[in-house]
């Protein structure tokens, strides 16, 4: 039996992009042959039905699953949901976080997988070689990337991407986590999570992600977001120390 990778999308509010990437991924595992894969989508009550898109592609493709949550409830609550039914009922071997508005190119998906048979974590990575922004402003690069060099030092991280949305985990490491020790709700659950992996010894690969900025809709990423991630980082040193 092949081993099973799960691709996990939370979406609000993505009713422009859900088919352009769900088309995407489609294509993309006819070129996966050696797993089989799914899509678990978690949708937060999307008032532009996003979901009903959704559920118009489950309905042809068996391997497309919807989890409709009531309400929006944040980035880290979808994930955690999703992880725990990916790896609980799908059975997945491995489960991605992966954004849902054409940010990240699912070709990096068979390489992720490659390198997922030697290693916990792999992250598609804007801070190694190869890696960038195709269309970011420089000041969002400087923002972007000074926050990420302070959770860095200040966690004591051998990681170069601590941000990055684009990652696939082991069904192992996962399970060696707790989740609910995970208190953020929104995107502070990216370090926060890569933080308790790392706690619980795993083996960390970045591959080169060239990151593209949306074109289509509207970005979750807001000033209550940035002062979180920062709060998360010393509450995580505070609580735990430096991994």
């Amino acid at each position: 039996m092949k081993p099973k990778a799960c691709i996990i999308l939370p979406t609000y509010n993505e009713k422009e992009n859900i088919n352009l990437i769900l088309d995407a991924l489609i294509k993309e595992f006819q070129t996966i042959e050696n797993f089989e894969m799914e899509i678990l989508v978690v949708d937060d009550n999307s008032p532009d039905k996003t979901w009903e898109i959704v559920k118009e592609y489950s309905e042809k493709h068996s391997n497309i699953h919807l989890l409709l949550r009531k309400k929006k409830s944040g980035l880290g609550s979808a994930y955690i949901e999703g992880i725990n039914l990916a790896i609980d009922k799908l059975k997945a071997d491995f489960v991605f976080n992966m954004d849902a508005d054409l940010s990240h190119d699912p070709k990096l998906i068979s390489q992720m997988l490659k390198y997922g048979q030697e290693y916990d974590l792999i992250i598609g990575s804007r801070y190694i070689k190869g890696g960038g922004f195709a269309n970011w402003p420089w000041y969002r690069k400087l923002i972007s990337k000074g926050a990420n060099l302070f959770g860095v030092i200040f966690l004591g991280l051998n990681v170069k991407d601590i941000s990055s949305g684009f990652r696939c985990y082991s069904k192992e490491i996962i399970n060696r986590t707790d989740l609910s020790k995970i208190e953020s709700k929104g995107y502070a659950f990216l370090e926060e999570l890569l933080f308790h992996c790392i706690k619980n010894g795993a083996k960390v690969k970045e591959i080169p992600l060239i990151f593209v900025d949306r074109t289509k809709g509207e970005t979750k990423l807001n000033k209550k977001e940035m002062i979180n991630f920062f709060l998360t980082i010393i509450r995580l040193r505070r609580k735990y120390g430096k991994a």
